[in-house]
C-alpha cells in the first residue's frame, strides 16, 4: 500500500507539478503551523480518506507550474492546484491498490486548517522535493 502511495505521489508531482524528488534529505513529518493540507474522502471497494500535506512555501510554485504562469497566483488558485494534485494522487493510488476494475467515488478536495487525526494511517509516504517537503497519508476502512 505504501509503495503504491509513493509511486502515485511521485508520478503526480513530476507530471502535474514539474517537481522532482531529492534524495538524502531529512524526511521527518511536517509542522502543521508551516504547512498546508488537503483532504479527499473516497467511497468504493473500501472507504477512506487521503491527506496531502506540503510546506506552505511550495503552494505558489505548485500552482504556477500547473498553470504555466510566471506571475504570482492567487491563494484560491494555489488551493485548487493542491486539490487537483491530491485528487490525482488519490485516484492513481486507489487504482494501484485495489486494481483497475475497482470503482471509487472521490469527494471534493477539502482544504484543512487543522490536522487532527484520531487514528493511525494505513500508509504514509514522505517526500523531499526540490521545492520542499510533502507527505501523503492514507486512511482506510473496510476490506483492502
Amino acid at each position: 500500500m505504501e509503495q503504491a502511495l509513493y509511486q502515485a505521489t511521485i508520478l503526480t508531482f513530476e507530471e502535474l507539478g514539474f517537481m522532482f524528488p531529492v534524495p538524502d534529505m531529512d524526511v521527518l513529518g511536517l509542522d502543521p503551523k508551516t504547512s498546508s493540507a488537503i483532504s479527499i474522502d473516497f467511497k468504493g471497494d473500501f472507504d477512506g480518506r487521503l491527506v496531502l500535506q506540503v510546506e506552505s512555501s511550495m503552494m505558489p510554485t505548485i500552482a504556477e507550474n500547473m498553470l504555466g504562469e510566471e506571475m504570482p497566483v492567487e491563494e484560491e488558485m494555489q488551493r485548487d492546484a493542491l486539490g487537483e494534485i491530491a485528487n490525482v494522487i488519490c485516484g492513481n493510488a486507489l487504482s494501484m491498490i485495489a486494481g483497475k476494475k475497482a470503482v471509487f467515488k472521490l469527494g471534493a478536495p477539502q482544504f484543512m486548517t487543522e490536522i487532527e487525526e484520531t487514528e493511525d494511517p494505513k500508509a504514509v509516504a514522505h517526500f523531499n522535493l526540490e521545492e520542499g517537503r510533502a507527505e501523503v497519508l492514507l486512511y482506510t476502512k473496510g476490506k483492502q
